[in-house]
């Protein structure tokens, strides 16, 4: 959960593996305010809004957008906005995520992997029955946010695997 004000996003969380559609879901907002949502790629540039209503002072919200296919780049922000008023002051709150249809062609979900002691990423992709990539690089590119050297992972890290299920 990330928050400011009072005003939360439940999904997605901080590098989250998305999908498309991208679902999003938080609690807040303000008396009929509306809650802008924005899709920034890896740049900081635009590429979706929409937007959502808040009825009730504090209410639960959820939308899906359509991603691009496939999105600008592999990671990007996603940005909500709530403003209740000229008289109140504006609640943001961004979330970095990583776009699983930039980085794997077919994904919609993911395994999750831990780590044991001696395997590589590509013995990882290669054992993976679900695994939809191709070598190692989009479990990397997956886990960029955990792995900096795709030749140094360590037992017990927990592993996004890229997945068309």
């Amino acid at each position: 959960m990330t928050s400011r004000s009072g005003f939360r996003i439940d999904q997605p969380q901080p590098n989250d593996l998305v999908g498309d559609p991208l679902s999003i879901a938080g609690m807040g907002g303000g008396f009929e305010a509306t809650i802008d949502i924005r899709v920034l790629d890896a740049n900081g540039n635009e590429f979706l809004t929409t937007s959502v209503q808040s009825t009730n002072l504090i209410s639960a919200w959820q939308t899906q957008i359509n991603l691009p296919d496939p999105p600008p780049t592999n990671r990007g922000v996603v940005e909500i906005a709530s403003s209740t008023g000229a008289d109140e002051a504006e609640a943001r709150v961004s979330v970095p995520v990583f776009f699983g249809t930039r980085i794997a062609t077919g994904f919609r979900s993911y395994l999750l992997h831990v780590v044991q002691p001696g395997e590589t990423l590509s013995a990882i992709g290669a054992n993976e029955p679900l695994y939809i990539g191709s070598g190692f690089g989009p479990i990397f590119e997956a886990n960029r946010d955990i792995i900096g050297d795709p030749n140094l992972i360590h037992p017990g890290q927990v592993l996004r695997i890229p997945a068309d299920f």
